[in-house]
């Protein structure tokens, strides 16, 4: 285990609520379209006793108090995964009522799960990037077979989780989308999913020229309903 994890900035959310979100530098993906300055090993390295003193200055400083919603995201939260609960378990001595974990969950196998769900982690943003294996492996390095078993396995455990798509046309684009919530409805209709607009000016590689017009949008959330509540 890493005693230490790169992290190269902290987000403070005063509105519409008090939030922070801990980016925590590294990633086990290599996504053509990322925009995430955390997806190198960019930033200051703490320990966890480190981060969490930081934490708790800065909330003083900003909102006088500790914040009571602190989302651990990256990069990847679950590249170092004693690190995360580590983390996880020191903000829940602290008091903090709500953690969440935005994750591309590559990770997330049962013993991963069984933890998160043991430390009543609140909520999980997934990132399923593509439901084509080849699709997803071209975009990202990674299969993503493993994302495709966390959905279930999330679902299995009843942890508050949404799955996000960022849709990037003629790449992953409206036949993607229809398979991720024909998949997401064979788990469970319940599922919430979100359709992200691409923003290629923010893209590190630029593999789209232009965001997803408003129409494909849309589309796109059209799609996703006929399959999901």
């Amino acid at each position: 285990m890493a005693e230490y994890r790169k992290v190269p900035f902290l987000t403070f959310v005063v509105s519409p609520r008090q939030k922070v979100k801990i980016n925590l530098a590294g990633c086990n993906f290599d996504c053509r379209g990322c925009f995430a300055i955390a997806k190198q090993e960019v930033g200051r390295a703490f320990s966890v006793e480190g981060l969490v003193d930081l934490l708790i200055k800065s909330c003083q400083q900003i909102y006088g108090r500790l914040a009571d919603d602190v989302q651990l995201t990256g990069g990847e939260p679950t590249v170092n995964i004693d690190y995360l609960l580590s983390l996880i378990q020191r903000l829940r001595q602290l008091g903090v009522s709500k953690i969440g974990i935005s994750t591309n969950g590559y990770q997330l196998d049962r013993s991963l799960v069984e933890q998160l769900k043991s430390w009543d982690v609140n909520y999980i943003k997934l990132d399923l990037k593509a439901y084509s294996n080849e699709i997803h492996k071209w975009y990202t390095g990674k299969s993503n077979a493993n994302v495709l078993r966390a959905v279930e396995l999330l679902c299995e455990y009843g942890l508050s989780f949404y799955v996000r798509t960022i849709f990037i046309p003629d790449i992953i684009g409206l036949d993607e989308v229809e398979k991720i919530a024909r998949f997401l409805s064979q788990v469970d209709r319940r599922i919430a999913y979100k359709i992200y607009q691409f923003a290629p000016e923010h893209a590190a590689n630029r593999i789209l020229r232009k965001s997803p017009t408003k129409e494909q949008m849309l589309t796109a959330g059209i799609i996703a309903r006929r399959y999901l509540d």
